[in-house]
């Protein structure tokens, strides 16, 4: 299982390739501007809070079990991290608002239409099923895995004092969770999730469109 799960990181670092410049840009970019900083990091923050609730919601019930309340946990620590360092940034309190965002329609399309061709994938199951989220967390941590070393890194030569490491280890610790959990239930499946990771690029693709249509405006602001 673990041949297979490289196998299937690998296609996606294949598949993202045409993606890893522009995301590089975006970064160096918002980077460059306060303000733009701030509210991407809150963006981040919103995304990793509708990830815990979605857990929430699906999962709660006499089923949840330890590794699901410690996903859950973590992925509202996330949350808070981002959220501190924003309001650091800002030196100033920030709220989920358009103000305070990037473009928080973009982020809460990207995650429904996930969610619904995961569903869709899937459609045998029961809509609070394990399965399904499981599926949709291991997508998620194949975006988030990539996405923060990427993030990382810009972070690094920009000399920030914010450090996104132990925020990786632990998403690097939910891909594999995630992986062995699904061989554990049988749902194991590397052709599937290839494609779901596939529909995800595409999503990816237009959500970064848009943030970067965003801090555009924000950044001309500013330099002015």
């Amino acid at each position: 299982m673990r041949m297979s799960l490289d196998m299937v990181r690998a296609r996606f670092e294949a598949d993202n390739a045409a993606l890893l410049p522009r995301v590089q840009s975006f970064l160096a970019h918002v980077m460059r501007a306060p303000a733009s900083h701030a509210c991407f990091m809150n963006e981040l923050s919103l995304m990793e809070h509708m990830g815990s609730h979605k857990i929430m919601a699906t999962q709660h019930g006499p089923g949840m079990d330890q590794p699901t309340l410690k996903h859950l946990a973590e992925e509202a620590r996330h949350a808070f991290f981002f959220k501190r360092h924003a309001e650091g940034v800002a030196r100033r309190p920030l709220d989920y608002v358009q103000a305070d965002l990037l473009s928080p329609a973009a982020g809460r399309l990207y995650f429904q239409k996930l969610d619904i061709a995961v569903e869709q994938a899937l459609a045998d199951e029961p809509p609070r099923s394990k399965v399904l989220y499981l599926h949709m967390s291991l997508i998620i941590e194949f975006r988030a895995v990539w996405f923060y070393h990427l993030y990382e890194t810009a972070l690094r030569q920009a000399g920030s004092k914010i450090s996104l490491k132990s925020l990786l280890a632990e998403e690097q610790g939910h891909l594999a969770d995630m992986a062995t959990r699904l061989a554990a239930v049988g749902a194991w499946d590397p052709a599937r999730l290839q494609a779901l990771c596939q529909a995800e690029t595409a999503l990816f693709g237009i959500l970064l469109g848009r943030l970067e249509r965003a801090v555009a405006p924000q950044a001309e602001a500013q330099a002015a």
